[in-house]
């Protein structure tokens, strides 16, 4: 429509422009010949004797000031009387049709009267807009729901103006009536029904004035030739945002801004304006218009206008922003969102407008993959959700308000939409396992206290699944876990980033399975009767805990932010050692950031693990009770790693701070180790079995009651150290 509607316009305009020029030659005395001309000659006697003045315009500009489209107008100017002061009453009656299929009218009652030879001129109008459809959407991803968001409006208009022989004066007043305004979303609040914007919808009709004066330019007086400045202001304060960053705000705060025109009149019947805006809401706007008028042009002589239509806008001025839904690249489809907020109306479906007020019924309302249950904090603080959540499809997404979480769309990429009012984030409380996950599940910015469980995932996951931004808090009793992974299959992941597992026995546990899993944070125990990290009888797969700085990234959200304060911190341990890697088969482990403080038994235990790689990095254990480290009954195919800046030490009198037996490979650099033992009765190293590698320390080795000299030779073994194994091991004096 709009590029056949552009063709007819261009068209009109080089016929109008061919018959300027004929009627231009019949007017200096040559022939009218041709097609043109021949329809150009029922004009002319049309224009000397036809009921007022009617004239015809185009209007190719682009853009103008709150418009956007070109249009072709129809009007006329009729005189109808004149009263007992010497006044001329007329009508002015103009109707318009843009390219986009929109009509929209302006219909005035004008009196004109002279005054020592200048023309005052008063009229009042009523403008219909039914322009609506001039804010293309197709091809904009997230414009389908909500259309084009266009609407009808009406207006009174106030004109005046003086006119002289020398320049014109003139003033134009705007007064939308009715609904003048409808919005969609607010700026800062991104949703809408079970949408999320990404761009908020605004349309609004807006009142204002404007003022201009012109003066006639010497150099184009054949040609009525006049430039006029002015300025205008506009707004709408009759609705504002009831939500968001904006709230209480006028949806379109006043503003002010000011244009140049230049009007012209060619031949007789010809008029033309350029005109150019400036402002700070619409920036650069403008038009340009060719008219033809069958009773006459304005002339520079007053009298020739006493006839002649009020210069205002005929285009009620728009405020627009079409609204745009945000889009799930992966599906093409808008992204669903359900509404979970406990201090909702009772009754609610979902919807940002009437949420639901619990997860239970949350959960029975996202049933498709990709929907998204967004939880606003309410009042979770004092009565905490109850929460056994379940995920009904693969790859949904459940989020906290308060969240950083930014969400892939298909037109403008990763956005943020969860931050919400900064309230403290969501609390959930469960009497049993409070989020279960499931395949390409994401979890972000909770808060769970008091659950057995916190976040499990079971033979059911297959693929990925990430958390990011979630603490869990527990009270240290036996037999709860913060994360229980358990039997995952070969080919499952689960990302931990951000999180925090405080005081939930077992902080980390993964049995029985063959999954992938990456933990970055903070587990922190104390006095805790199980382990802080747990890796037994898995089948293959990676552990890494603390071993990365990433942050999340997948195919529809993300998260840029890394906890640099993070780690595995476990005092007093009840637990025969807080970190244990044991009866592993084919099975990646890697620790690294643990600080483990006076646990009861031993530190860390590497045990029966075949073919397991097991490394830590910066691993410290301060006064163990007992060994701060064992490896034992590891095969010959398993390696044990401690690297980085890694500290043990013991308490114990009779142990070593370091003992091995087994058929490992063995590849330790300690920085230092202290024991407590007696020389010359234990040692504070002691290996056995069958071992190779090495064992470096490379600061200080320090034994309560040392051994006398000879001085440690490097590659030999050295004083307080039991070696019957291939490790080669190096320790200072």
């Amino acid at each position: 429509m709009r590029a056949t509607m552009r063709t007819v316009m261009l068209t009109l305009v080089a016929v109008m422009a061919a018959g300027a020029a004929s009627i231009a030659e019949a007017q200096v005395g040559q022939p009218a010949a041709g097609l043109i001309n021949q329809a150009a000659t029922p004009l002319g006697i049309f224009r000397g004797t036809g009921p007022g003045w009617f004239y015809y315009g185009v209007n190719p500009a682009d853009r103008g000031l709150g418009y956007n489209g070109s249009y072709m107008t129809l009007g006329g100017f009729f005189p109808y009387a004149e009263d007992d002061l010497g006044g001329l009453w007329a009508a002015d009656v103009r109707g318009h049709l843009s390219e986009y299929g929109g009509f929209f009218s302006n219909v005035g009652a004008i009196r004109k009267q002279f005054i020592g030879g200048t023309l005052f001129g008063v009229g009042v109008y009523w403008d219909y807009d039914g322009d609506m459809n001039q804010y293309p959407t197709a091809g904009v991803p997230g414009t389908d729901e909500f259309g084009q968001f266009g609407h009808t409006y009406n207006q009174v208009g106030i004109s005046g103006e003086w006119l002289t022989d020398f320049g014109n004066l003139r003033s134009n007043g705007y007064i939308p009536v009715g609904s003048t305004a409808y919005t969609i979303g607010s700026p800062g609040a991104p949703f809408t029904q079970n949408f999320i914007l990404s761009l908020n919808g605004l349309d609004a009709a807006l009142g204002g004035a404007d003022l201009e004066v012109g003066a006639y330019i010497p150099g184009l007086a054949d040609w009525g030739g006049m430039v006029s400045v002015g300025g205008y202001a506009l707004g709408n304060s009759g609705y504002t945002w009831a939500e968001g960053s904006d709230v209480g705000e006028d949806v379109v705060p006043w503003f002010g801004g000011v244009y140049t025109r230049l009007d012209m009149t060619f031949i007789e019947n010809w008029d033309f304006s350029l005109q150019a805006n400036n402002d700070s809401y619409f920036d650069w706007t403008g038009y340009a218009r060719l008219t033809y008028r069958m009773g006459g042009s304005r002339r520079r002589n007053v009298p020739d206008q006493v006839e002649q239509p009020m210069m205002r806008n005929e285009h009620i001025v728009r405020a627009h922003q079409t609204p745009v839904v945000a889009i799930n690249p992966v599906t093409s489809l808008a992204w669903n969102v359900i509404h979970v907020d406990d201090t909702a109306q009772v009754g609610g479906t979902g919807t940002a407008e009437a949420p639901v007020r619990t997860l239970a019924l949350a959960q029975n309302l996202a049933l498709a993959p990709y929907d998204i249950v967004f939880v606003h904090a309410g009042n979770s603080a004092t009565v905490p959700y109850d929460s056994t959540w379940q995920f009904q499809a693969d790859n949904q997404l459940l989020i906290g308000e308060g969240s950083s979480l930014e969400l892939n769309t298909l037109a403008d990429g990763y956005q943020s939409y969860f931050a919400g009012s900064g309230a403290l984030r969501p609390l959930l409380n469960s009497g049993s396992t409070a989020i279960e996950l499931r395949d390409g599940a994401v979890v972000d910015h909770f808060r769970i206290e008091g659950a057995p469980v916190g976040i499990a995932a079971n033979a059911s996951l297959n693929t990925a699944a990430n958390v990011n931004d979630v603490e869990i808090v527990g009270t240290s009793v036996a037999g709860d876990a913060g994360l229980d992974l358990d039997t995952m299959n070969l080919g499952a992941e689960v990302n931990f980033f951000n999180m925090v597992v405080q005081n939930m026995d077992s902080g980390l546990l993964v049995t029985n399975g063959a999954g992938d899993v990456n933990f970055q944070g903070l587990i922190s125990n104390t006095n805790s009767p199980n382990p802080s990290v747990l890796v037994e009888l898995t089948t293959g797969g990676t552990i890494n805990v603390n071993r990365t700085t990433n942050s999340m990234l997948t195919p529809v959200a993300r998260d840029g932010r890394f906890f640099v304060s993070y780690g595995i911190v476990d005092s007093d341990s009840q637990f025969n050692a807080p970190i244990t890697i044991a009866t592993t088969t084919d099975t990646v482990v890697n620790i690294g950031q643990a600080r483990l403080i006076t646990p009861g038994d031993f530190g860390a235990l590497v045990s029966s693990n075949v073919n397991g790689q097991i490394t830590f990095t910066n691993l410290r254990v301060t006064g163990a009770t007992n060994e701060a480290f064992v490896s034992i009954s590891n095969d010959a195919a398993s390696i044990v790693t401690i690297e980085g800046t890694s500290r043990l030490s013991s308490l114990n009198t009779l142990l070593p701070a370091f003992q091995s037996n087994d058929d490992a490979t063995l590849n330790i650099q300690l920085t230092s180790l202290e024991s407590a033992v007696n020389s010359g009765t234990n040692n504070a190293i002691v290996l056995n079995g069958t071992s190779t590698g090495f064992f470096d320390i490379s600061e200080s080795f320090l034994v309560a009651n040392p051994a006398p000299p000879p001085a440690t030779i490097p590659g030999t073994v050295a004083a307080d150290v039991t070696n019957t194994t291939g490790v080669i091991v190096t320790v200072p004096p």
